[in-house]
């Protein structure tokens, strides 16, 4: 699902990212600056329907908000999504700015912390830096 480029430089797959909380919020903006054959972007309204997506690998990454009214704390979250996917790029968007909650967020692998309010600029560099991690990683492997 990670953007590649073949022999004729065209792409793949579309990058597959889901969001949810805050983010959702830049998502029409993100769609009329990205195209869709680079990058597919959708909403996952609970835990249950991340948990779903990061089981069946349809996604290369998530931006999950701690706000977002989840059937657990996101760290629990956080850590089911680590028992099933120990690699998945994840950025938590966070009101959160005590040492031990972000330390605790960070020991979970997460790829970053964004503190809120979340800005559109912060949200694609975010996303840009995942994608290149990956493509970075997808060349070394090959």
């Amino acid at each position: 699902m990670v953007l590649v480029a073949d022999s004729d430089n065209q792409s793949s797959d579309p990058f597959e990212l889901v969001v949810a909380g805050e983010a959702e919020d830049w998502l029409p903006t993100l769609g009329r600056v990205v195209a869709q054959r680079w990058l597919h972007a959708r909403r996952v309204g609970s835990g249950r329907e991340l948990l779903e997506v990061v089981d069946r690998g349809e996604i290369d990454a998530a931006v999950i908000d701690d706000a977002c009214p989840w059937d657990t704390d996101v760290l629990d979250l956080l850590r089911v999504v680590r028992q099933m996917n120990d690699s998945l790029p994840v950025v938590v968007v966070t009101k959160h700015t005590d040492r031990r909650w972000l330390e605790k967020a960070l020991g979970l692998d997460v790829f970053s912390v964004v503190v809120k309010p979340l800005e559109f600029e912060p949200f694609v560099r975010q996303i840009y830096g995942i994608m290149v991690r990956l493509n970075e990683e997808l060349r070394r492997g090959m």
